[in-house]
């Protein structure tokens, strides 16, 4: 069959089976009473597998006679994807829309997933057996690639897509492991046992044009666990499946309004973070004039502050440039923009400068004759 054809047929398979499964109708939500904002959606505590709970199961062979050799099974703890019999198999797990929590780039949110990759076997090195695809509410996110030996991210739009883009070495065969795939912003960071394995941009892969109506990668919010290529196959042991939502820390000025004596001509303020994160933080800053001027009254400043992974504070250095002239006190202020990675809180401070001159005044009264 031409490489066209194949790239057609595969092309209606993979829309059709995305789209029965979005089709399908959801069955539950189960919410961690831990976090309020951590959607538990599959627990493999319950002894049934994802689709008896929040997700929906589909399989698929797409060449003659038909016949599918994909199953999915309960074994405790665990369920058992296996595609790996017939590499022309597709079969794989949807997230039912009402289940799923609306997923924001600003807002950040956080996949865990406990996962064993037993075998898998490829015949394209632009294709894996099992694949995690994780998409925000505007269609931007990441499509993960397991290997025995690997875990990469397929390119999105452009001349590359669907291809094999950043990875990481790591045997994903040896055991259970907690994976945590983590979106604030424009960044992905994806984390094994809480050791980072993997960190870039993230993409659309929107360029990708089905021939039929529904296209799996223009479906908000969307996450799907499986094996949607025919030139490849795995054995996939998949246990607890949660979304934590509202994780992008916030940046905010320590204090709203300072007063600085005149007298301290050095000084510092600090910039928090609400919660540490696991990305890196960037905010600017720019120190402003008020009534009082840079260059007379304080060293004008700008620049970008950085919060790296697990730090919750940065400081900016405040330099004063006292006179000896009696003056009112006067204001200048610190303005927060641009966060990359988070959220802006409170994003301006006030200074006063307090005077400390005192004026010197010389009376002098008229000799008055009788």
């Amino acid at each position: 069959m031409p490489i066209k054809r194949v790239w057609i047929v595969t092309a209606v398979l993979t829309a059709t089976l995305f789209s029965l499964i979005n089709l399908l109708n959801p069955l539950r939500t189960v919410y961690s009473a831990a976090q309020a904002n951590t959607t538990l959606l599959y627990d493999s505590s319950l002894g049934t597998t994802p689709d008896q709970q929040n997700f929906s199961y589909v399989a698929l062979n797409p060449q003659p006679p038909f016949t599918v050799l994909a199953s999915q099974t309960y074994s405790a703890p665990v369920t058992v994807l296996n595609t790996h019999n017939q590499l022309a198999d597709y079969a794989g797990n949807t997230v039912t829309s009402s289940a799923m929590p609306t997923l924001t780039r600003t807002a950040g949110f956080q996949l865990s997933l406990d996962l064993r990759l037993v075998t898998e076997t490829h015949n394209n090195n632009d294709r894996a057996g099992f694949n995690v695809l994780l998409l925000t509410e505007d269609l931007y996110g990441v499509e993960l690639a397991f290997w025995a030996d690997e875990i990469w991210v397929q390119e999105g739009n452009g001349a590359q897509l669907f291809t094999h883009a950043e990875g990481a070495a790591y045997d994903t065969t040896a055991a259970m492991t907690r994976y945590e795939l983590i979106m604030i912003g424009d960044t992905y960071l994806l984390t094994a046992d809480g050791m980072p394995l993997l960190t870039g941009p993230l993409r659309q892969y929107t360029d990708w044009i089905p021939t039929l109506p529904v296209d799996p990668y223009e479906v908000p919010s969307q996450l799907f666990l499986g094996d949607n290529t025919s030139q490849a196959g795995a054995e996939v042991w998949v246990g607890d499946v949660s979304i934590t939502t509202d994780i992008a820390p916030t940046v905010s000025v320590a204090e709203t309004a300072v007063t600085l004596p005149e007298t301290v001509t050095q000084t510092t303020f600090t910039v928090n973070l609400n919660m540490t994160s696991p990305l890196t933080t960037t905010v600017q800053y720019n120190l402003s004039n008020g009534t009082a001027v840079a260059g007379e009254d304080f060293i004008a400043s700008s620049g970008t502050l950085t919060f790296t992974p697990g730090s919750l504070s940065q400081t900016i250095n405040l330099t004063l440039l006292p006179d000896v002239l009696p003056e009112p006190d006067e204001t200048f202020s610190l303005q927060l923009a641009n966060v990359e990675n988070g959220l802006l809180g409170e994003s301006t401070a006030v200074f006063t400068i307090q005077d400390d001159d005192v004026a010197n005044f010389t009376i002098f009264l008229p000799f008055v004759t009788r």
